[in-house]
């Protein structure tokens, strides 16, 4: 888990998530409440999610939360 504050001051925390059907996701969490949000990764196994989550800086973790959908 990883936890980083959005463009507008807010904390968010970021998990690797798994879809039904195979596909990787980050699922966001606002600390304070409110609707989770996901954003699709590339990665094919969990070990490697796990690795690209941990890899990411805060800035690009902010970029992937702007451009996540709905959970």
């Amino acid at each position: 888990m990883r936890r980083f504050s959005a463009s507008n001051g807010a904390l968010w925390d970021a998990v690797v998530g798994h879809e039904s059907w195979g596909t990787f996701v980050v699922l966001f969490t606002p600390v304070a409440g409110g609707d989770a949000r996901k954003a699709v990764l590339a990665e094919e196994t969990a070990l490697s999610a796990e690795t690209e989550l941990g890899a990411k800086s805060d800035a690009e973790l902010r970029a992937l939360l702007e451009n996540s959908g709905p959970w």
